[in-house]
């Protein structure tokens, strides 16, 4: 795929976009935007073994997107975004990458990562109704939010059908939603350079009932919900994936998992804050092809207690935990807690490209951690924050028997993590940040994977 010609493309554009800069753009019933988003990355030592030869990306990224929005009435309305991200990469050289297909310079598809009907309390009633491709969080996007994790963060759309009912006297609302994922961007709306790429590595159904309210507690945010989830394969030659000019393999699901759970988020005094989220699961799955399917039993927890300083500076602490079961080798049961469509960086940037070495990318899981963190505004436009995550195993196990050579099975202790963040909004046009993360690996894994890996990018955003 031709990169040069789209990077120029993506440039004319941005520049035509940006002449008046005064925001999205309305007129009459019809609202148009547009954003920028280059981010130039380094991450050193995937793999946690520094004598790879592919150990070491470093690559800029080029996000460009358009939306549109027009309202046919106060009651219905349609919206549409089209999006294109084209990579370089400085490393590792193609000649060294272990599966055929790499790409230096990389153009991806233009394709349509929202479009979808939005019928806006029908007949005067409190449900509203929104279907087609859409963006989808729910809480704090612990279990849903980014229905395409292979993209790495270009898209996190899902395909679905969303009807949400207001009460309005007891501050309550319910959603119903409907998934139905694919696992590449080969179905409507295909992408208008004909460029076909793997989102994830099934085919997904799903079907999920959460409720929230906000006056049973003061102050407080109360959830329930219940989430079905359905994976047939998409069984590639070698399970392998292809996006980002980077092929590499990662084994499908096949199965159904279900899963209840609840979430409180809550301010307990002005200074104390409190959010927990639990779930149970249970189904069938086959991790990997040729797996006999197993009967699922898992449990996870994520809860974080925080400590507002309430100063000129917002300085703040926080406390959290985290624990998503692991798999017992020694059952015949799978205890591996599934993130369903939390497949994205909740916690560290880095991790995200460590978990294939027991995991799958994004996808974590068999997990303890503990963090203590710091943030506070310095400065009318910038925000920093610092955290420590000490990180466990709760198994000594791995999703595939190939995965086996990259843990030691005497240890659980998975490392230490270091991140820092500066996040700075200028103005309503621009915005950035930039990102540092270090991780120092445990006994979890193998003698040779003990290497120490870090993660840094720089990210400049423009919005019109």
């Amino acid at each position: 795929m031709n990169f040069r010609p789209a990077l120029a493309l993506s440039l004319t554009l941005s520049a035509a976009w940006a002449l008046p800069a005064v925001g999205e753009q309305t007129f009459g019933p019809a609202a148009l935007g547009a954003d920028l988003r280059l981010r130039e990355v380094y991450v050193g030592n995937i793999g946690l073994d520094d004598q790879s030869p592919t150990a070491n990306r470093a690559f800029q990224r080029f996000r460009l997107r358009g939306w549109a929005k027009y309202d046919f009435t106060e009651h219905v309305a349609a919206s549409a975004r089209l999006i294109w991200e084209g990579r370089h990469y400085n490393l590792p050289p193609a000649s060294d990458w272990p599966f055929p297909g790499f790409e230096t310079w990389y153009s991806g598809g233009i394709l349509f990562d929202g479009l979808a009907l939005d019928l806006k309390r029908i007949a005067d009633s409190p449900l509203t109704i929104k279907a087609g491709r859409q963006d989808i969080r729910l809480g704090d996007g612990w279990l849903v939010l980014d229905g395409t994790p292979i993209d790495g963060s270009r898209t996190i759309y899902l395909d679905s059908a969303r009807a949400i009912y207001t009460f309005e006297s007891q501050q309550t609302t319910l959603d119903l939603i409907y998934i139905d994922q694919y696992a590449n961007t080969d179905r409507f709306p295909k992408p208008l350079n004909g460029v076909i790429e793997d989102q994830t590595e099934q085919f997904e159904t799903g079907a999920i009932l959460y409720a929230r309210n906000k006056s049973l507690l003061k102050d407080t945010d109360l959830d329930g919900y219940f989430i079905y989830k359905g994976n047939d394969p998409n069984d590639t030659p070698g399970s392998i994936r292809v996006n980002n000019g980077a092929p590499f393999p990662s084994p499908a699901d096949d199965g159904e998992v279900y899963t209840l759970g609840a979430r409180i988020d809550a301010k307990v005094t002005p200074h104390w804050g409190l959010k927990a989220e639990a779930a149970g699961q249970w189904g069938d799955n086959s991790p990997y092809p040729g797996a006999p399917s197993q009967d699922i039993s898992a449990f996870g927890l994520k809860a974080r207690l925080s400590y507002a300083l309430n100063d000129p500076l917002a300085n703040s602490v926080h406390l959290d935990l985290e624990y998503l079961s692991g798999d017992d080798p020694d059952t015949t049961t799978n205890e591996a807690f599934d993130p369903l469509w939390g497949r994205w960086p909740q916690w560290s940037e880095l991790f995200i490209y460590q978990w294939p070495l027991d995991s799958r990318v994004g996808q974590a899981t068999n997990l303890s951690r503990l963090n203590l963190g710091w943030a506070a505004k310095v400065h009318p436009t910038t925000e920093v924050l610092l955290d420590y995550h000490a990180l466990w195993a709760n198994q000594e196990s791995v999703r595939t028997p190939s995965q086996l050579r990259n843990i030691s099975q005497d240890g659980t202790f998975r490392g230490h993590l270091f991140t820092a963040w500066a996040k700075a909004k200028f103005n309503k046009f621009v915005s950035g940040h930039l990102v540092a993360e270090y991780l120092a690996p445990g006994d979890f894994y193998a003698d040779n994977r003990r290497d120490g890996s870090y993660f840094l990018r720089a990210e400049l955003a423009l919005t019109y």
